[in-house]
């Protein structure tokens, strides 16, 4: 048996997990309201939970204290920051609807605003109205950006005048003059920002979307003619923020104090000139820690919250002194850092493809010379000479395809030069030591040989970015983890895409390898998988591919040492539901069915017709 330590290392859960998940003394994963706290729960609990109510994996389980416990800490540490540097103004942040829109989600922040005047930002018109249907705290900001058509913004200036704290922020100098023409015919005033274009860049994956050439923001330049367009409405105050965006997930927190400390002296500069201004919006691109490993890496980030508050806080502080300006209320778009550790999903394997286990190899009974000596390279190989048997085998190996392409290698042989390269692989594992070797090496071979465990989910449903973007999200059991032994492998969906695969995951060290550990290839015994920190955009960007639907979904609230009530439940698409998006109403199908089976009144047609509905009206998974 594994201690709790040991299997917590196996699968960096201290890194990635921060304090919200774990892994208790017998092997089970868990689940807290906040890190340090003693209200856990088993998350297999919460499964059987929900399979006693009739749902089947796979399971979106959301957790709103999580949401919650986020924004407070996101808060705490900026006043924190603030208090450090006597900074005299205060810090409110908003969240980006688009890193998700679920109700449950939205909703859960919002219950937030009156603690801490949290407030939210909006991309376009449908989010627009999603804003201004919530309960926000009086002072809480509602930060319109993306492109904008006349609708967005008089929709925008009526709110404004209604009382909600609506700033609309300009993102190109047509945006300007729409926003002054429409507010002069409405007769309202406009609170006003502009998107600012910096030099400084982020870091990591979306580096590209910062820096001088980045799809949106002003220029130098057309900061100057906007101020200058502004002035010559005789309006100069209705300038109310700057705003920046340098990408998403930054991972060095250099490129957060480059790009604050240049905000800052362009905030200075505009602010001598619009006397209204009071805000700086930093945006969002607050990174976490996917992989555990707390380095720049593109799925995890060189520096903790803290580090970020105590950055931002301190450079547009020193700024504002050099430049004698008084310092801004500071704004932030934080998504991915509030939401993504709110939500999991849970998959149940199905099957597994490849191999298991040692094989019975059988060559044909005159095997060709690439086959004998793959035979003999298995037989000989050691610590010694594995990396020279190992690529001589996939030398011969290519052999024995080519040959059997022109002919002149039998099937037999082909499965068998198959076999042999695999179990020399498998052998070459055993007899190293991987930690003398190169771990490329080592997550290659377990690559060759790992099986594939097909689990009932879709990877373009649940986890999107794993295949858009090659996102690596923790991955691990949930029962079993300090058992003896495991069988590495890797991971498929149930979709007709070879796409439709999870190849990276997070080694002991917070590495990125191609295989994960498993309890055990024997799905007589049941286990089930948690693919975690997937609350950010994964709701949104899930696509239909082979009308694979919405997952079962629930909202788990924790109410003490091993007490949770499940407070929300949905459950997944139906075929029907999945179908209807697409313009097959679910009345048209029936129809079309009944037009061509409707003249006949048989046992078999009927018992067909009753099938035909009885799967219209079931989920788009696989039940089991």
């Amino acid at each position: 048996m594994l201690t709790r330590e040991q299997a917590i290392a196996r699968f960096a859960v201290d890194g990635w997990g921060a304090g919200y998940y774990s892994i208790d003394e017998q092997g089970f994963a868990t689940v807290a309201d906040k890190p340090g706290s003693s209200n856990v729960v088993r998350i297999p609990d919460v499964v059987e939970e929900l399979r006693r109510r009739g749902f089947r994996s796979p399971f979106l389980l959301r957790f709103p204290q999580i949401l919650k416990d986020r924004v407070g800490r996101l808060h705490s540490a900026f006043n924190e920051a603030i208090k450090e540097f006597n900074y005299p103004a205060h810090f409110q942040g908003v969240y980006p609807v688009k890193v998700n829109q679920q109700r449950v989600v939205v909703e859960a922040l919002v219950q937030e605003s009156s603690a801490f005047r949290y407030g939210l930002e909006a991309g376009s018109k449908a989010e627009l109205v999603l804003a201004l249907t919530q309960e926000l705290h009086e002072e809480a900001l509602v930060i319109c950006n993306g492109y904008k058509d006349r609708d967005y913004i008089e929709l925008a200036l009526r709110a404004a005048q209604a009382g909600s704290r609506v700033v609309l922020i300009c993102e190109t100098i047509h945006e300007v003059h729409d926003v002054l023409s429409i507010s002069q015919e409405v007769g309202i005033k406009p609170a006003m920002g502009m998107r600012v274009r910096l030099n400084s860049r982020g870091s990591g994956k979306w580096i590209e979307s910062g820096g001088a050439h980045a799809k949106f923001g002003l220029s130098s330049l057309e900061i100057l003619e906007c101020l200058k367009l502004l002035e010559q409405a005789g309006c100069p105050d209705v300038l109310r923020a700057i705003h920046f965006h340098i990408g998403s997930q930054i991972n060095d927190i250099l490129a957060v104090k480059e790009a604050v400390k240049e905000a800052a002296r362009l905030y200075c500069h505009i602010k001598r000139r619009s006397p209204g201004l009071d805000y700086l919006d930093m945006g969002g691109g607050l990174g976490i820690d996917y992989d555990g490993s707390s380095t720049a890496t593109d799925w995890s980030r060189n520096y903790t919250l803290e580090e970020y508050c105590r950055d931002c806080v301190y450079n547009v502080l020193s700024v504002c002194e050099q430049e004698e300006v008084k310092p801004p209320v500071l704004v932030t778009e934080s998504g991915r850092a509030v939401t993504a550790f709110g939500a999991l999903t849970v998959v149940s394997p199905l099957k597994v493809i490849g191999r298991t286990g040692p094989r019975q190899i059988e060559p044909g009974k005159d095997p060709c010379h690439q086959v004998v000596e793959l035979r003999s390279i298995l037989g000989d190989i050691s610590r010694r000479n594995w990396r020279e048997s190992v690529n001589d085998a996939k030398s011969l190996n290519e052999e024995v395809l080519l040959g059997f392409k022109l002919g002149f290698v039998s099937l037999e042989d082909r499965a068998a030069g198959e076999a042999y390269f695999s179990e020399i692989c498998a052998r070459a594992l055993e007899v190293m030591n991987p930690a003398d070797e190169d771990s490329e090496e080592v997550a290659e071979l377990q690559g060759h040989v790992a099986p594939m465990v097909v689990c009932n989910f879709s990877v373009f449903q649940s986890t999107p970015d794993t295949w858009a973007v090659r996102q690596v999200f923790p991955i691990m059991p949930l029962s079993r983890l300090t058992a003896d032994g495991s069988a590495l492998a890797t991971i498929g969906d149930i979709t007709c895409d070879s796409d439709g695969r999870i190849d990276d995951f997070l080694g002991e060290t917070g590495s990125c390898t191609k295989t994960i550990p498993l309890p055990s290839l024997n799905l007589d015994e049941p286990f089930l998988l948690g693919i975690y920190l997937v609350g950010a955009y994964q709701d949104t960007l899930g696509d239909y591919h082979n009308l694979m639907g919405a997952a079962n979904e629930a909202a788990v609230w924790i109410d003490g040492a091993g007490e949770f009530r499940v407070v929300n439940q949905y459950r997944g698409s139906t075929v029907s539901e999945a179908m209807q998006p697409f313009g097959y109403e679910r009345q048209m199908l029936v129809s079309r069915f009944d037009d061509r089976h409707g003249g006949d009144d048989s046992a078999d047609t009927l018992r067909y017709r009753d099938c035909f509905l009885r799967v219209l009206s079931s989920g788009t998974y696989l039940r089991r």
